[in-house]
């Protein structure tokens, strides 16, 4: 609710001597309102502008770079059960807190790993990676020279994606965005459609919350384009829950974050150039659903022309 220069610069001043010192980081996940910004006058802009002038610089710092590891600070985030979280989710507190343990706990996550890393193998350095889904999503980007990384439970619990920085300007097409997303107070957000042309969100549409997209394309210029794919692979995860965390991992999707990519320096790796104060995961469900297809058609990833899944089920 703080709208003054000043108490963000103090905010900001607070954040970053916290982050200076910090040499490990855990975040456990626990939001409890995505509409806490909500009956502020003019909020959607208010937020966007604490984005630039506060998260973006706080992060700048917490996630510098390190020579040997990637960064200074070693971090991880892990879901937390909450009963605001639980009722987003249409779950009980028990309901919930089986969900989260089960994703967690329930997974071998050195088997995951292996599992995960075979498919890494099959996108690595790809020339054209090319998503599919009928009438609602038709998209290339490249990862030319790029490589991945895995999540296996070492930055953030659960795991289970493959990751990578595209090649900036090679996206095109259009993506269409099943699964609600929510971010930084701005409340729910669904049905997001964008167009791309040389790495560039050239037209953007919602069906819900299209103001608090239409504000968050404003924070800088980074936030129009691609800074991250990821292709989710825990299939122990079955549904959105409103919590990136979980949703960005449900095996059979695919997630783009708008803004920052991750490991700057090390595009072997995984990593991207671009920058932004944000970073956010928006998530397209490849799955197939016999009750609801004309949001959910089934779809298809080719790499290099190959088809390597249909419908969430890898072909490989």
């Amino acid at each position: 609710k703080r709208n003054k220069i000043g108490e963000w610069k103090e905010e900001l001043a607070r954040r970053k001597e916290l982050a200076k010192w910090c040499n490990t980081r855990i975040l456990v996940d626990c939001n409890s309102n995505p509409n806490y910004a909500k009956g502020i006058q003019d909020f959607e802009a208010r937020v966007t502008e604490f984005n630039k002038r506060v998260i973006g610089p706080y992060k700048k710092v917490i996630f510098r770079p390190g020579s040997k590891r990637g960064y200074v600070v070693k971090w991880n985030i892990v879901g937390f059960p909450c009963k605001e979280s639980a009722k987003m989710a249409g779950m009980s507190l028990g309901e919930y807190a089986d969900f989260v343990y089960s994703a967690i706990l329930g997974n071998d996550w050195e088997k995951r790993g292996k599992e995960m890393n075979r498919i890494k193998s099959v996108f690595d350095g790809a020339n054209d990676v090319h998503l599919l889904v009928p009438g609602l999503t038709d998209l290339h980007l490249s990862l030319k020279d790029r490589g991945g990384e895995v999540s296996a439970g070492h930055h953030n619990m659960p795991g289970g994606e493959v990751y990578y920085g595209p090649v900036e300007d090679s996206v095109g097409g259009y993506i269409y965005f099943q699964t609600p997303t929510k971010r930084d107070g701005l409340g729910v957000l669904q049905g997001i459609r964008l167009e791309f042309e040389n790495g560039i969100i050239k037209k953007y549409s919602a069906n819900k919350n299209l103001k608090a997209l239409e504000e968050t394309l404003k924070i800088d210029e980074g936030v129009r384009k691609i800074g991250e794919l990821g292709i989710g692979c825990n299939y122990g995860i079955q549904r959105a829950i409103l919590e990136t965390l979980f949703d960005e991992k449900i095996g059979g999707t695919v997630h783009l974050a708008l803004g920052n990519s991750f490991r700057e320096k090390s595009l072997s790796n995984g990593g991207g150039l671009n920058k932004s104060d944000i970073h956010w995961d928006l998530i397209c469900d490849l799955r197939k659903n016999s009750t609801n297809l004309k949001e959910y058609p089934g779809g298809k990833i080719y790499v290099d022309g190959k088809l390597v899944q249909k419908d969430g089920v890898w072909k490989i």
